[in-house]
């Protein structure tokens, strides 16, 4: 099941070259110095033709201060965006940011929760897509695709609410996909996890230019935790975006697994809810 269920969510640079005028280009960039939508980099250079994808305004709804700080946008609300995106049910699409950035698996993840049947995450980045001969395109995409009718269908991935989340982390089964230390360090300022929690940083999931690593080298970080192919766990991070890439190298590898979209920012928002070191 490796090879295609790899080739079924993380795309090639060289495969995309081949592929580019089939596709919906989503452009998902974050500013490597903070945790914001990077308009500036898209305008930049971006892969000819994509779409720029701000992830606080288009992948997620509003915060109202006990739901986490990037909550899902409400279905009517994603469904605009969609149509926006001239993105039918069975449209190819294929989401892409900066090298290393876990920002495109939250559009991965939220097409594939509405029912797009084809979503794929470029594998490094944009840096692999120019190590690669592709070319970039500088200011804003002219051309658009016609808006389109589709109709989402949510709940095509599978989401962990907050009531279950001490659940998952009582069976081992509670992923945390940030730095280590963020998940543990007795010094860093807002450290810690959730109780019950495994840390299984998703970083490292990465090879040093970003690409997705074999799956081999995968399925042994999980296996080092005690997850297996049946197991069906959950992941977590600060705002759902980290995790949502950790379920996409979990569903790489043929594993089933939940986002907890709320994560670590709507787990604190209760008092009686806390981190532990």
């Amino acid at each position: 099941m490796g090879d295609q269920a790899r080739t079924g969510h993380v795309i090639a640079p060289n495969t995309l070259r081949a592929q580019r005028s089939d596709v919906v280009l989503l452009d998902v960039r974050q500013a490597s110095d903070a945790d914001a939508p990077d308009l500036d980099a898209f305008l930049t250079g971006h892969i000819p033709g994509a779409i720029f994808v701000d992830l606080d305004v288009d992948l997620a709804g509003v915060s109202t201060g006990t739901n986490g700080r990037r909550p899902l946008p409400g279905p009517a609300e994603f469904q605009k965006k969609v149509r926006q995106w001239g993105i039918q049910v069975d449209t190819p699409v294929v989401v892409y940011g900066a090298t290393g950035s876990a920002a495109p698996a939250r559009a991965w993840w939220l097409l594939r929760w509405a029912g797009v049947q084809s979503v794929r995450m470029l594998d490094g980045g944009l840096d692999g897509w120019v190590a690669n001969g592709g070319e970039l395109q500088t200011g804003a995409t002219q051309t658009q695709l016609p808006e389109s009718d589709f109709d989402i269908r949510p709940g095509g991935m599978p989401v962990a609410e907050l009531t279950s989340v001490p659940d998952f982390a009582a069976r081992g089964l509670l992923l945390d996909a940030r730095p280590a230390a963020k998940f543990s360090h007795p010094t860093a300022p807002g450290a810690g996890h959730i109780p019950g929690a495994r840390s299984v940083p998703v970083a490292e999931s990465l090879d040093a230019e970003g690409y997705l690593l074999p799956n081999a080298e995968l399925r042994k970080r999980f296996v080092g935790v005690g997850i297996s192919e049946s197991d069906e766990p959950a992941a977590y991070c600060g705002t759902g975006v980290a995790a949502a890439l950790e379920v996409l190298v979990l569903t790489v590898l043929g594993i089933r697994a939940h986002l907890y979209v709320g994560s670590a920012s709507e787990w604190t928002a209760d008092p009686s809810r806390m981190l532990e070191q």
